[in-house]
């Protein structure tokens, strides 16, 4: 506990505030600006100026991918229809980099679970405010929680689908810190953060939260060491038992009834209106691509003109809704480039967190909380590349927090991977420096 709690001093105490105040994004300022934004500006000129006239080299996390993917989209401004808001995306681009490249940097020589811990509790607070407003302002009862229709919970964020985001990502930053904060505090926050994602009725949220459960398990037995044979059992009587109860169902008709009922009165009656929804706006940019291949300009996914026949807003609007997915949006807005940039640059995450558990187990120094991190970083992103499939998620900060905090381990481990110059003891890192090269 005393070793995962250290170095606690000014920048750690900064990027723990912007932890808190992350998630408070409604009511929302000039270009969907939030509350956090003005201290991201801030920590930004304190850390460019700290970089400039100290001359340290910087870490520039997947630099390459971002070169790309900023090319390309510089080249698919030019078919852009409103490219005002193309300047406004790549604007939002750079400072959403701009603010990974700091918090990857200052917290590459301090140890992360002081942001988690905060991070838990203050999504803890989050989604009792989501379940206060909910109840006080929507008059629900808990029964309406998994009803099809009604309200849902949406707490601090513009819409319920941000706030899945956010309390998918939170489940697994409470599941980081095994071995850190007591079993019973895990599994209350756990339990909590579990019913407000119900509240949300989000099925995008739900689905993302499931395969990330998946990967985090698998990896958390591999970092435990369990044989892959005993893995490979655990995953075929989990798929049998899965086989057998469709096979009931469908064969025997045993709990048809119930299932039928159980669907249409859960949120996963919302999934097939809200699938056609989807697939609507997607076959609509499909079309709008076929005259711009090179992309139709990065944010112009909801500046597209609809027919009548095709309108996707209620009362009457002929304005076209966002990609609601981020590949989709990064194929059609700024070609199949920047989309293969992409994909590159999320797989880069998963690739840096398998780098830095390796690293930890060939030095030795491996702790259990060590391992529950691996697992739930592995999850957290395997989750968000899922969600990103119905929500775009790159807009998100808490997704670039995660990122960063995934980029300053690998970081961590590359400094140690560094050998020493001849006849000199490898230096140490000052907790008060922000370090070093690198992509």
């Amino acid at each position: 506990m005393k070793r995962a709690l250290a170095g606690w001093d000014g920048w750690m105490r900064y990027v723990v505030a912007l932890a808190c105040l992350a998630p408070i994004v409604a009511p929302s300022g000039p270009a969907r600006t939030a509350i956090v934004d003005p201290l991201i500006a801030l920590g930004l000129a304190v850390f460019t100026v700290l970089v400039l006239t100290r001359r340290q080299t910087l870490r520039l996390p997947f630099l390459p991918a971002v070169f790309v993917i900023s090319v390309s989209s510089l080249i698919a401004a030019i078919n852009a229809k409103q490219p005002g808001m193309s300047a406004l995306t790549m604007f939002q681009d750079a400072y959403l980099y701009a603010f990974l490249v700091m918090l990857a940097n200052v917290m590459l020589t301090r140890d992360t679970a002081r942001l988690r811990i905060a991070w838990t509790w203050v999504a803890i607070a989050i989604a009792i405010f989501g379940f206060v407003t909910l109840f006080a302002e929507r008059h629900v009862t808990p029964f309406d929680i998994i009803r099809p229709k009604g309200p849902r919970a949406y707490a601090s964020f513009y819409d319920p689908n941000m706030f899945a985001s956010y309390l998918v990502m939170s489940l697994f930053m409470v599941l980081s810190l095994g071995g850190i904060i007591g079993r019973r505090l895990r599994w209350s926050a756990l339990l909590i953060l579990g019913a407000a994602l119900l509240a949300t009725k989000s099925n995008g949220g739900m689905l993302s939260w499931v395969v990330g459960f998946g990967v985090w398990a698998a990896v958390r037995a591999w970092t435990r060491r369990v044989s892959p044979l005993a893995l490979a059992g655990g995953g075929l009587m989990a798929i049998t038992t899965v086989l057998a109860a469709v096979w009931m169902i469908s064969g025997f008709g045993w709990g048809a009834s119930e299932l039928e009922t159980l669907t249409a009165n859960s949120f996963l009656g919302r999934a097939e209106h809200s699938s056609e929804t989807r697939f609507k706006i997607w076959q609509r940019l499909e079309n709008s691509y076929l005259t711009a291949p090179l992309g139709i300009g990065p944010g112009n996914s909801s500046w597209q003109t609809l027919t009548v026949a095709d309108a996707e807003r209620p009362k009457g609007s002929m304005q076209s809704k966002e990609a609601h997915n981020d590949y989709l949006a990064y194929a059609i807005e700024r070609g199949p480039l920047a989309l293969l940039a992409l994909l590159v640059l999320i797989g880069q995450g998963f690739g840096k967190v398998r780098t830095w558990w390796r690293r930890r187990v060939r030095e030795g120094d491996v702790a259990d909380s060590d391992g529950a991190l691996a697992a739930s970083l592995m999850g957290a992103l395997a989750a968000a590349s899922v969600h990103a499939l119905t929500i775009e998620v790159l807009h998100f900060r808490h997704f670039w927090m995660l990122m960063a905090i995934i980029c300053a381990l690998d970081g961590t481990a590359s400094r140690r991977a560094e050998p020493a110059p001849a006849g000199k003891e490898p230096a140490r890192p000052s907790p008060g420096r922000v370090a070093v090269a690198g992509t």
